[in-house]
């Protein structure tokens, strides 16, 4: 069954059941672009223009003021935290062109089965879309920058640093085609590594052979003929059968449909494994062409884990959750060994779940990667059961000896390490470590003389350093910090380990624990606990063999500093970032004996209009006793007691007690230290046209013997019932010239509260879900499905309460949403039973989007769109208004 195409959605909205732009960008009338207004003056334009551009077929612009902060250059602020590998001697990032054009985003393209692909250019879709015009490397030590423009004609994705950090790979993005080009960092030239044609469908980024000498990627297949074409006339019906398979799935919003878009599919994913020689432009091509999802070279390039999709191809799970199979090929393309296989999931009958968790930790093979620093793989086991005490047989091979700390009376068993050489059969794998604790990480030196290994054990996480050319002994760095000690721990730049020590990308490619230059030290970041007023971040370096720590560096609590990475082995320099509420993020070079940091960027305020505005923390008080936070953000120049038109923002979520929201809220409390920033569609921008912007917490709680979906309508209620009162108490709002909108949960959320309560003038909900019913297995935090949450499910339907909305409803969604039960069927029907039923309500559906909009008409459009209905039904809402269908 084809999907709905761009002229059905036409039609559709022809025959009145929703608004939808497609025309040209038509601005609005030169009266309706004024800015901000006063807060207790008139809006910015006549009531009958805003009307106009609420029913305007074309892309429509907002005010000024707001088209300025949406499209406001945000690739001016430049944020380094990355250096180049090798010497760490430069910084890249990418130069935007600011929001993604409607052409990018509308370009012709393939969903299938969550696999979206741009087919002209033979690449996934996204690259496509949020691509570059080039990059720019900076060189720290002399603040010298080079500029490495897309080759002409073409645009630029996926920069991938070279082990040395000499070079970037990157795509070369034409409309047709995507290839391979290699650039200098030092000088910013850039050449086309080969001019073959590669398939950037599922491997979206170029990798480096360890040397540094070649590129490895998936090439389109010699002799690949035309794309396969849809059947002008179908060959029979669509066919779905289940014979009493139990496969709970979640709502998919886009599915494989018909055996033309499986045929589709296979085609635009059956790649050409290869590597190519950045100096010489010589191809070498590995096996034969399959459906590769996924490439990971040894270091040498001798040996490549390739993940395969299998067929077959199905119409009910997405593509990511297809058949897999992972086999280990040599240089000649010869399948060596399957390393792993696994089946796409068709049903679950009673018990298959715990014996699938069950045969995963006796039998799998755990965190499978290339050894770094030596031929083979590595990957973590438990160890095999041994025979049992009294004779009997155990599940080991025979004559396998009994794993060390194993025991009969708790059936522990312990984990380990294994160096798996060529050719990788059963004979082939060696005990590299062992421990009678769970491994959770592992890592090494860049020598690869020090193995790190991550452990939990009872007493919690803590790490260990194996000598290997010591006879493996070990000596335990860090050990799991305990009672009051809050101190958050991170790891560097390369990785992350538990426990927060410091990693790097190595010589070979591979994230390596940063060792000091005498073999002595290593080191880990940390901070004090999130907290609303302080927020020390030290760096401390430890010696591996006593585990002793002396603290190298400690900020000033004043600022919220970030410690990146090292600049070098022994730490002594560092990229660091400070920022504060008021201060604009910088990053810095530190030296961190002096503490002298000089600074790397200059960046400025872009949104002052942003940063003068009022901004408030108000405590709301439900009758019950629950209390949470809410944000409030006013016009710069605001006077207390001014009384202001409100638009509430709001994402509901569950916990299961005040404590558990008071966890999450003194997190988002430390947020608050930091210097604001705004993304093209925050509501903050409304204060420019004169609102109280609101975003309030809004918890959801569960009640003794219940979860917490079971309380959602009432708490909804209450949540928004404590806000006003809160704010109407302090003379904030004028509690009867209120909005309310949501995104997603928050846009279901909106509707809820619109069904449910009296409190708002006008709505806006955005890519929602209104009907669960719709989505039977599940939804958000909900694991149960409608059969056993019955009344849950149809007290959270606002479809089914349609009838009872008080307010004018606007809603958009995306046509392409691919969230799981968003599905745009949800908005249109919603729209059909509130026009059904004679409520104020609209609807605009935004070609080629997905779940939140990204290409600049669409959210200006938005912005026009939201503006003109807030100005219509809150800020102007005691004007009578005349009926009008559409």
């Amino acid at each position: 069954m084809p999907k709905p195409s761009i002229e059905s959605l036409r039609l559709l909205a022809l025959s009145g059941l929703l608004a939808l732009p497609f025309s040209a960008v038509r601005p609005l009338a030169a009266q309706n672009t004024g800015g901000a207004t006063n807060s207790a003056g008139p809006a910015a334009s006549a009531t009958g223009a805003k009307g106009e551009l609420i029913a305007d077929e074309g892309y429509v612009t907002p005010p000024e003021a707001i088209t300025r902060l949406v499209t406001t250059p945000r690739d001016r602020n430049v944020s380094f935290t990355n250096p180049s590998p090798g010497a760490r001697q430069y910084f890249m990032r990418p130069l935007s062109d600011g929001l993604p054009q409607l052409k990018y985003v509308g370009k012709a393209h393939h969903n299938l089965g969550g696999f979206q692909v741009d087919h002209l250019a033979n690449r996934e879709r996204a690259l496509t879309m949020r691509s570059s015009v080039g990059f720019e490397v900076t060189e720290w030590s002399t603040g010298r920058k080079v500029t490495v423009n897309a080759p002409a004609g073409a645009r630029v994705a996926a920069p991938t640093w070279s082990p040395d950090g000499k070079e970037i790979a990157f795509f070369a993005l034409y409309d047709d085609a995507t290839q391979l080009w290699v650039a200098d960092a030092a000088t910013g030239k850039a050449r086309a590594a080969s001019p073959r044609t590669v398939l950037a469908t599922a491997v979206t980024a170029p990798e480096w052979t360890a040397d540094g000498q070649s590129l490895i990627t998936v090439l389109v297949p010699d002799g690949r003929g035309p794309e396969p074409k849809e059947p002008v006339l179908a060959s029979g019906p669509m066919v779905r059968v289940n014979e009493g398979a139990k496969l709970k799935t979640r709502t998919y919003a886009d599915l494989v449909m018909t055996p033309y878009e499986k045929e589709l599919l296979a085609y635009h994913m059956n790649g050409q494994l290869a590597v190519l020689n950045t100096k010489t432009r010589a191809v070498r091509k590995i096996g034969a062409p399959g459906y590769i999802r996924g490439i990971d070279a040894s270091p040498d390039a001798q040996y490549f884990k390739v993940t395969y999709v299998e067929k077959p191809f199905s119409y009910v799970l997405q593509v990511n959750e297809f058949g897999t199979r992972d086999v280990v090929l040599d240089a000649t393309g010869a399948v060596v060994r399957e390393v792993a296989k696994r089946a796409m999931r068709t049903g679950e009958e009673p018990g298959d779940a715990a014996t699938r968790g069950r045969t995963a930790v006796d039998t799998s093979k755990r965190d499978l990667k290339w050894h770094p620093n030596a031929p083979g793989l590595l990957y973590l086991q438990v160890a095999p059961v041994a025979a049992r005490r009294n004779g009997a047989a155990g599940n080991a091979p025979a004559g396998a000896p009994a794993a060390r700390g194993d025991s009969a009376a708790t059936g522990r068993r312990n984990d380990r390490l294994m160096h798996w050489k060529a050719p990788f059969d059963s004979t082939s794998a060696a005990v590299l470590y062992e421990t009678a604790n769970r491994i959770t990480a592992t890592r090494f030196n860049d020598a690869g003389t020090i193995l790190f290994v991550t452990e939990q054990g009872t007493g919690g996480t803590f790490e260990q350093a194996v000598f290997l050319t010591e006879n493996n002994t070990k000596y335990t760095v860090v050990t799991p910090r305990r009672g009051a000690d809050t101190t958050q721990v991170r790891g560097g730049f390369g990785g992350r380990n538990a426990d927060g020590l410091v990693t790097r990308p190595g010589r070979k490619g591979a994230p390596v624990v940063v060792v000091s230059t005498d073999g002595k030290f290593v080191f880990r970041i940390g901070s004090a606990a999130d907290s609303a007023t302080v927020q020390n971040t030290w760096v401390e370096k430890i010696e591996i063999k006593t585990g002793s720590i002396a603290r190298l560096y400690e900020s000033e609590a004043s600022l919220v500093e970030t410690i990146s990475a090292p600049l070098d082995d022994d730490f002594s320099k560092a990229v660091i970032q400070r920022e504060s509420a008021s201060m604009v993020p910088q990053s810095y070079v530190l030296t961190l004996a002096s503490k002298d940091a000089k600074p790397l960027t200059s960046n400025v305020d872009l949104m002052p209009e942003l940063s003068a505005a009022v901004k408030k923390t108000v405590i709301a008080r439900r009758a019950d006793g629950f209390q949470f936070n809410v944000k409030v953000t006013l016009p710069a120049g605001y006077k207390e007691g001014t009384r202001l038109p409100a638009m509430f923002w709001f994402y509901p979520y569950e916990y299961e007690n005040q404590a558990g929201y008071d966890r999450a809220a003194s997190q988002n409390a430390a947020r608050e230290r930091r210097f604001p920033t705004y993304g093209p569609r925050s509501l903050a921008f409304l204060v420019t046209q004169g609102y109280a912007v609101v975003e309030p917490d809004a918890p959801i709680f569960a009640s003794e013997g219940q979860l917490p979906n079971d309380n959602y309508v009432v708490d909804l209620r209450n949540n928004l019932s404590a806000i006003i009162d809160a704010l109407d108490t302090l003379a904030i709002i004028d509690r009867h010239r209120l909005g309310l909108g949501g995104h997603s949960y928050g846009a279901f959320s909106t509707v809820n509260a619109m069904v449910h309560t009296p409190f708002f003038k006008a709505g806006i909900a955005g890519d929602g879900a209104y009907n669960r019913t719709l989505t039977p297995n599940g939804f958000q935090s909900e694991r149960r499905d409608l059969w056993q949450g019955r009344q849950t499910y149809l007290e959270m339907s606002p479809f089914l309460y349609a009838d009872q909305l008080n307010g004018a409803l606007l809603m958009y969604h995306s046509t392409e949403d691919q969230n799981v039960g968003t599905d745009p069927i949800n908005s249109v029907r919603m729209y059909h039973a509130l026009m059904g039923l004679g409520k104020t309500t609209s609807l605009y559906m935004y070609p080629y989007e997905d779940h939140g909009p990204i290409a600049r008409e669409t959210v200006l459009d938005q912005w026009a769109r939201w503006v003109a209905w807030l100005d219509k039904y809150v800020k102007n809402a005691n004007q009578p208004k005349a009926p009008k269908a559409m």
